[in-house]
């Protein structure tokens, strides 16, 4: 599989990374053997890195992913995250958290739920408003220069999270939703990238289910799976988000897309040369080798022109993050 650098470090990431946010069972539940085959079978097909995070099932992703190391034995880049912690006491709930005292307290667990001693690439997973950027990248650099950590990155950041913190330490990564409904990162967020050379890493391609061409108006979700909570999924324009998936299918077919729409959905994602990965969950192994096929022929004027039509002709369709999504989403 094709690979890009990552920002100026020496990571070089498959165009798909496997997703492990299904692995923690908020996507209408999960079963660890399976999550560990579909890890097996993402890194069989070329797939060389995989993101997780420790809010994904309270670290259930994180072992799972340290479960597959430790079986393979050989060099897999791991991403991971903190910043959104948790308590079950009195009752379960969860918020963001970005203080230095917070993140350095965090990576031991992260470590630990992995079974490794280093990890190449730690990400804030959001910021918090009321904590300093410099209190929060003082601690990334104070795990970097003590060995836990290689690359420091950033997610769900806007413009402006990202100046102060990339005043703080250069930043290597950002990670953020990016799929052909929710593209307002294209305003400002891509092009600083550009001009900083941080590595992009795109959650989300996939637009969760929707751009698979699998679902339609009247598809629905259980209680356990984030979607239900989500108004990407349940406002008055989604008939249009439909309709937009419709019409990329066709695009998809007459173009000779053998994964039809969902190769499309992330071929346009990867068109952006900020851009270094495309991340793609996989709920087994089937779905994870046939994740590894979706990075195809780079996307053509053709194609790109025909998507921007149907995006045209359906405005209401987009919708950005912040609507409707739990706060540990991605």
């Amino acid at each position: 599989m094709q690979t890009r650098h990552l920002g100026t470090t020496d990571l070089q990431l498959s165009v798909i990374g496997l997703g492990t946010w299904v692995f923690g069972g908020r996507w209408g539940g999960a079963d660890d053997s399976d999550s560990i085959a579909a890890c097996h079978a993402a890194l069989d097909a070329g797939i060389n890195w995989i993101d997780t995070a420790d809010i994904y099932g309270q670290h259930r992703a994180e072992r799972i992913v340290g479960t597959v190391l430790k079986e393979r034995g050989e060099r897999v880049i791991v991403a991971t995250k903190c910043g959104v912690a948790w308590s079950t006491d009195p009752s379960f709930h969860i918020w963001r958290e970005a203080s230095g005292d917070y993140i350095r307290r965090a990576v031991d667990r992260n470590l630990q739920a992995l079974g490794i001693d280093h990890i190449d690439l730690f990400q804030v997973h959001w910021p918090v408003k009321s904590t300093p950027a410099e209190e929060t990248m003082a601690a990334m650099v104070d795990l970097k220069a003590a060995g836990k950590i290689g690359a420091i990155g950033v997610s769900n950041y806007d413009v402006d999270d990202l100046e102060r913190a990339h005043a703080v330490t250069p930043l290597d990564s950002f990670q953020v939703g990016y799929h052909a409904m929710r593209r307002q990162v294209e305003d400002a967020e891509l092009p600083w990238c550009a001009q900083n050379t941080v590595g992009v890493l795109a959650y989300g391609p996939l637009a969760h289910g929707l751009l698979t061409g699998k679902m339609d108006a009247s598809t629905t979700f259980g209680p356990d799976d984030w979607r239900s909570e989500s108004a990407f999924f349940a406002d008055e324009a989604y008939p249009q988000r439909v309709a937009v998936a419709d019409e990329l299918t066709e695009i998809a077919r007459q173009a000779g897309r053998p994964g039809g729409l969902a190769e499309l959905a992330v071929v346009w994602v990867l068109r952006r040369p900020e851009v270094t990965s495309a991340i793609v969950g996989a709920r087994n192994a089937a779905q994870a080798s046939a994740n590894a096929l979706l990075a195809g022929r780079p996307l053509q004027s053709d194609e790109e022109a025909a998507i921007e039509a149907v995006l045209a002709k359906y405005p209401n369709a987009a919708r950005p993050y912040g609507h409707g999504e739990p706060p540990e989403k991605d």
